[in-house]
């Protein structure tokens, strides 16, 4: 019996790792390539580690797929003290061979080149780590740390290239970091022509405010945003923002919500506000935007909805005490659970 053509393709269709990082796999389409190898390269402080480290544990996790991860540059406790910041106790994973943790100490002042130069040593080294605990994905952190101390360039070219052809004969899925190049994404610039997928890390300033993006170059076989992403690095791992792939079609609701002022409401049908709309209220300072936001959740609050109020330029207490002067009282709203404030610096 013939297989249908949706059949068919769908056989065809690219297997993915789901990375687990929130924002990540809604951009790649359902995760990195499966059993392949993706470069993520960037400056120093990008998050390059991070999110390879992030990579494993939720893979672990989640998914239940074992992970190694080789490190040239950070000790298994410096990376262990790093994710606790995370909340993952990597020590745990650990003991109970989810994760495999191998640091290889490389000190370019003391490597002599003599003769050809090749990786067979670290294929053995890190192969019997993956078997050790049948481990499904690997990291290695990072590319320019192995080639270190070498100046034959012709060797390295070769090496990296057969170093991602080991790793794919493996069945690993693999992250590789590398460092950002002057004139290429990274410093030997190849290993983004044998990556099937690179992810290009930056963190930038502008106007003084750092800003960190997140860009998928290349991803061999599969669609994929293409568009700068911001991202955040929190208490809980990465989360990266994919704006662009919001799409237009979703529903909507024909229900209102007062506005918390009744003349306001009357100007809007006698009803008030579409729920799910957006609204802005723009005016100068002290023509009471702020009121108006505040007279919403005081209305909502009193309906027994809960409200969250961001403030970028006033305190909570500073909010609070203006709009008693104005008659509203919302700290009984947050005694009782109902109203919540989070005020910080746009920055932040």
């Amino acid at each position: 019996m013939e297989k249908p053509p949706s059949a068919e393709l769908a056989d065809k269709t690219l297997p993915k790792s789901p990375t687990g990082i929130q924002g990540l796999d809604q951009i790649v389409n359902g995760g990195l390539p499966k059993g392949r190898t993706t470069l993520v390269c960037g400056g120093p402080g990008c998050g390059k580690t991070l999110l390879a480290v992030e990579f494993l544990i939720r893979g672990a996790e989640q998914f239940g797929e074992p992970g190694v991860f080789m490190a040239f540059e950070e000790t298994q406790e410096d990376l262990s003290k790093n994710v606790a910041s995370l909340g993952i106790d990597l020590q745990d994973l650990i003991d109970r061979q989810k994760i495999f943790v191998d640091y290889v100490y490389l000190e370019p002042s003391e490597i002599e080149e003599t003769g050809e130069y090749d990786l067979e040593g670290l294929f053995i080294r890190l192969g019997s780590a993956i078997d050790a605990i049948g481990a499904k994905r690997v990291v290695l952190d990072t590319i320019e740390s192995i080639f270190s101390g070498f100046g034959n360039e012709g060797i390295l070219r070769a090496e990296v290239r057969r170093l991602f052809r080991w790793l794919k004969e493996k069945g690993v899925t693999a992250i590789v970091t590398g460092e950002r190049g002057e004139k290429s994404l990274t410093r030997y610039g190849l290993e983004e022509y044998v990556s099937d997928c690179v992810i290009l890390l930056e963190n930038r300033m502008v106007n003084k405010i750092a800003n960190r993006i997140l860009q998928v170059v290349k991803y061999r076989g599969s669609a994929h945003g293409t568009d700068e992403y911001p991202f955040l690095i929190g208490k809980e791992g990465l989360w990266v923002q994919p704006i662009t792939s919001i799409g237009l079609n979703y529903p909507v609701s024909s229900q209102r919500v007062p506005t918390g002022i009744p003349a306001l409401d009357d100007m809007l049908g006698g009803k008030g506000y579409f729920r799910g709309s957006s609204v802005l209220i723009s005016g100068t300072a002290g023509t009471g935007k702020t009121s108006l936001a505040a007279s919403f959740v005081d209305a909502a609050c009193r309906r027994g909805e809960r409200s969250l109020f961001f403030a970028f330029e006033e305190s909570t207490a500073q909010i609070l005490r203006n709009m008693r002067s104005i008659g509203l009282d919302l700290q009984g709203w947050i005694d009782q659970g109902l109203l919540q404030f989070h005020a910080a610096r746009p920055s932040l």
